[in-house]
């Protein structure tokens, strides 16, 4: 531009300088001849002038162009330096607030499929659901799945506070596929970390994976010793939709709700339809036997109380939640010194295809070590470490018969006559009380047996009549007993 402006002026003062000897050429035209001479060596001249004022013009245009250059490179520089220090701020900010390992895709929902199996995962809140695949490969849910998935809950307790890993919104959450199943990981802020391992594999060679083992891991991140306590809710379906909601490893129905604290009397529970079918594994393989597991309506568990309030007999259906169940397991207390780690085991086993399931096939593959263990169980009260907590225990009636001095042990003996002889009602029955163990004192292994007894009785044209007169034999030596 400011060349441009410059050959104007230029321009201009050589057309005036032009005119002017012009009009005086022709004013004195006899008078001087060289003129025109004069006139073309100004003109030169100013050409002159004006190529070296182009020339420094350039120069300085160039010089200008340089330094801009210089700067705008200096200015590309030091914004790509400035971008690389917030890429790196940034990932230094992410490598410590990624203090358990996930990976980016953590944050994702899962939707994955092992052989049979089905689960889904939404990671933000670490919820969960399962579904078995039928024959033709559609998934049939075995867990709820409204809601998010929430009412299939994982809850951690404290000796200062308990916390529901899902709902709560101060716990970080993610998930992550492994080679063999998914990883859902929860993060109680200087509290602990609990991982949700489920590993899928098949029951049999022959078959795709129809099992899944859930290992949840409880890791102290706090700087004191604490205890720890692991609870579990599974909101079920598929009895919702028969005509039981739970049956026992017997196929006996379990008509209303339940509370066990020992479960040396029952191997699985089940929840099926017609459609599908669901075993609970609490016992047997490496499982971690829990304190208590209940089988109630899920509006009895959801509550605040840390162990179900269950009332004796009452109906899975309530007014307000109308076919709506669920299990409860609650694990022994977990003592924990700063980042030590203890684990618990349970095992679920699918079919989609309307057969029952059949993961007893791997779960007491070594039925010889199970039987072992189970009469040492017997033996002592106990079963893989855990003491046995029942309602009414042979202990409280030895006590019972110390507070009575008058009576001796022959005395007390004459007036127990099932363990001199046998009931009455069932003379071929090979049944007695002294083989009695406190286990079957309690009011669920009792009701257990009513239920069995009803389920024979009602088809009379195939009863099995050996089996009914040894439960009847044994129903009528344990109420003689409590009698006493």
């Amino acid at each position: 531009m400011k060349k441009i402006l410059f050959f104007a002026v230029i321009t201009c003062l050589l057309a005036l300088a032009v005119s002017c000897k012009s009009t005086k050429a022709k004013k004195d035209s006899g008078k001087n001849e060289k003129a025109p001479v004069a006139a073309e060596e100004f003109a030169e001249k100013i050409e002159a002038a004006v190529e070296e004022k182009e020339a420094a013009l350039e120069e300085a245009e160039n010089t200008e162009s340089e330094e801009d250059s210089g700067k705008s490179k200096k200015s590309k520089k030091s914004k790509k330096e400035k971008k690389d220090k917030i890429a790196s701020e940034k990932k230094e900010n992410s490598e410590d607030q990624d203090f358990t390992g996930w990976i980016k895709a953590s944050k994702k929902n899962i939707n994955e499929r092992f052989g049979k199996i089905q689960i889904k995962v939404k990671s933000g809140i670490g919820s969960f659901t399962l579904a078995v695949l039928n024959e033709n490969d559609k998934a049939l849910p075995v867990l709820s799945t409204s809601n998010e998935y929430v009412t299939n809950a994982v809850y951690l307790k404290t000796l200062k506070r308990t916390y529901n890993l899902i709902t709560d919104k101060t716990i970080r959450s993610g998930a992550r596929k492994t080679a063999d199943g998914v990883v859902i990981s929860y993060e109680v802020p200087s509290v602990a970390q609990v991982n949700l391992y489920f590993s899928f594999f098949a029951s049999d060679a022959k078959k795709d994976s129809d099992m899944v083992k859930i290992t949840a891991t409880v890791k102290n991140i706090s700087n004191r010793n604490d205890e720890f306590v692991l609870k579990t809710i599974l909101d079920t379906v598929l009895g919702e939709t028969g005509q039981y909601h739970f049956y026992t490893f017997e196929d006996v129905p379990v008509k209303n709700e339940v509370l066990y604290r020992t479960l040396q009397n029952q191997k699985w529970f089940v929840s099926k339809n017609m459609n599908a079918s669901m075993q609970l594994f609490f016992t047997g393989a490496d499982c971690s036997i829990p304190e208590l597991v209940a089988l109630a309506n899920y509006s009895t568990l959801e509550k605040n109380s840390w162990e179900p309030d269950m009332l004796s007999y009452r109906g899975f259906d309530t007014v307000l939640s109308y076919s709506n169940s669920a299990v409860c397991s609650i694990w022994k207390p977990m003592k924990l010194a700063p980042s030590e780690a203890a684990s618990v085991v349970f095992y679920l086993a699918l079919s989609g295809d309307g057969k029952p399931a059949s993961g007893e096939k791997f779960i007491y593959a070594n039925a010889s070590d199970n039987s072992d263990s189970d009469k040492a169980s017997t033996k002592d009260g106990s079963a893989n470490g855990l003491v046995v907590i029942t309602p009414y225990s042979a202990g409280e009636a030895s006590k019972e018969a110390e507070a009575k001095p008058s009576v001796t042990e022959g005395d007390a003996a004459s007036k127990l006559p099932a363990v001199t002889e046998k009931p009455a009602a069932s003379t071929d029955v090979d049944y007695y009380i002294m083989n009695m163990t406190k286990e079957q004192l309690t009011p669920e292994y009792i009701q257990s047996l009513i239920d069995r007894i009803e389920e024979l009785e009602k088809d009379t044209s195939s009863v099995n009549r050996q089996e009914l007169l040894q439960l009847n034999a044994e129903l009528d030596a344990i109420l003689m007993y409590l009698r006493q």
